[in-house]
């Protein structure tokens, strides 16, 4: 996959080897690494797997092997909670 200098990417990387994890996590995590992933635009343009350097908005610059050359943001807050739609307006009423 071909990234253009400047493309919005994905990129992971191992920030943590199984031997330097805590003790305190469950045996099957200790034995995998701790894989990051970042959203960033490209420092450079690349061809297939290499690795390549980001810039994330907070002006960060990481390394890692791009994991999405096209991502997006999917979270969000789940369903609404028909409690919480009811109290906002009722506690405004009672605040003003």
């Amino acid at each position: 996959m071909a990234i253009q200098k400047g493309q919005f990417v994905e990129v992971s990387w191992a920030a943590l080897e199984p031997s330097g994890r805590s003790d305190n996590i469950p045996e099957s995590t200790k034995q995998v690494p701790l894989i990051a992933r970042v959203k960033g635009f490209a420092v450079e343009t690349t061809e297939g797997s290499d690795d390549i350097s980001i810039v994330t908005l907070s002006g960060r610059v990481l390394r890692g092997k791009v994991c999405d050359s096209a991502p997006r943001y999917s979270h969000d807050f789940g369903k609404p909670q028909p409690e919480l739609q009811r109290i906002g307006p009722t506690l405004r009423r009672e605040l003003v």
